[in-house]
């Protein structure tokens, strides 16, 4: 890698680790939040769509926005939302308050997040692009330990947490503006804007809506696995909240591992073959988690989730191009983008609604139905190819 190409890969890590800590924070956080704003486990349904709205509306205009303005402004002000935003989250003094806010800092996470994959998706190559969602998986895997830190080891309170996230996400912000230069979509060498397609001529692609419904159910999976594990494990299991926080870092950190490895060995066994691992483990993880035979088993479950979603993202989003066409591809990746997002705040928001009213317990259920339905899908999509490349073989 030239030197040049260095710096903003390397920059591009570090905001997905502080992104990956900010989307985690909830994780333990709202365990608390509860106490703070006095609701109950139902409310989740209404936070955290609102936490991924403003994220799904931005990656969907993410394409135009950096056709327009170029991809270092979109960064920045992406930046500057998100850093606000959970800076807001701290100073909320109303629930009503607390939404609007987390509205807001979605709004920012999603542009970081379209922006970022679209400029290592142009730019670099599968190995960086892996990379790219494990540095989001460290963040993940840090964050409970962060709000635990300052929650039990301190005496403090959740909200210290995000004034930390926050203010770095506003430093990295910075770091963006000062080197603006070098933060720009290239393809064949040939710097480029976003041209392509209207969005409403690629969601009329049915492969492109397929694709979307996976996105959709896998980032339930996921998020929904992360944010419900600590409810699961406290209310459900009697974990102590020391123990089922470092449960929930494990599956962030088998998550993250997964990523680093399957980059490694992508050029050894093929995307199919690691798509074919990556499900195997999801499913028999979740069907552990499930059974609940004992904590080691049911701890083993949550690393076999974490691991086996591992790829799964990074590999179909860098298929898009090949399962798509070029010509969607662009509209598509955001789309993708932002329905895994919307996934993880809609069906984790119905998990929220099953432990309520349900028990906590059903969290287990929900888990293994998700990872069951995701793997359907995706057998879909594989149909859908194999039909698709026939066809255009035909065509020849």
């Amino acid at each position: 890698m030239k030197p040049t190409r260095a710096f903003p890969i390397i920059v591009a890590y570090l905001i997905f680790v502080v992104i990956g800590i900010a989307s985690g924070l909830l994780n333990i956080a709202w365990t608390y939040m509860q106490s703070t704003f006095g609701v109950s486990h139902d409310s989740l349904a209404a936070l955290a769509p609102a936490a991924m709205l403003g994220g799904l509306i931005a990656a969907f205009l993410s394409g135009s926005l950096i056709g327009r303005f170029s991809l270092g402004p979109v960064l920045v002000g992406g930046m500057a939302i998100a850093g606000l935003g959970l800076l807001g989250y701290a100073f909320a003094p109303v629930w009503i308050a607390l939404l609007g806010v987390a509205f807001i800092a979605s709004i920012g996470k999603g542009t970081i997040d379209a922006g970022l994959n679209n400029f290592v998706s142009a730019n670099y190559g599968t190995r960086e692009m892996n990379w790219l969602h494990a540095a989001w998986g460290i963040g993940l895997t840090i964050a409970p330990a962060v709000v635990t830190y300052f929650v039990l080891d301190q005496g403090g309170n959740w909200q210290s947490s995000y004034i930390l996230v926050g203010a770095i996400v506003l430093l990295l912000g910075l770091v963006i503006l000062l080197t603006l230069s070098q933060w720009h979509i290239h393809t064949r060498d040939v710097q480029t804007k976003s041209v392509g397609p209207p969005m409403t001529e690629s969601l009329r692609q049915p492969i492109v809506l397929l694709g979307l419904l996976f996105f959709f159910l896998y980032g339930g999976i996921e998020i929904g696995t992360g944010q419900l594990a600590n409810t699961l494990l406290i209310e459900g299991r009697a974990i102590p909240q020391e123990i089922a926080s470092s449960w929930v870092s494990a599956y962030w950190g088998s998550f993250t591992l997964g990523r680093i490895l399957m980059g490694l060995l992508a050029m050894r066994l093929g995307d199919r073959t690691l798509l074919n691992i990556c499900f195997t483990s999801s499913l028999l993880g979740a069907l552990l988690l499930f059974l609940n035979l004992n904590d080691a088993l049911s701890f083993a479950g949550f690393l076999g989730i974490g691991f086996g979603l591992a790829a799964i993202f990074p590999i179909l989003i860098l298929q898009t191009n090949r399962r798509v066409g070029s010509e969607h591809a662009a509209n598509a990746i955001g789309f993708q983008v932002g329905c895994a997002g919307l996934g993880g705040a809609v069906l984790s928001g119905m998990g929220g609604i099953f432990a309520e009213h349900i028990g906590a317990e059903s969290i287990s259920l929900f888990v293994f139905v998700g990872a069951l339905l995701t793997w359907l899908v995706y057998q879909f999509m594989i149909r859908w190819e194999v039909k698709r490349g026939k066809v255009l073989l035909s065509k020849a």
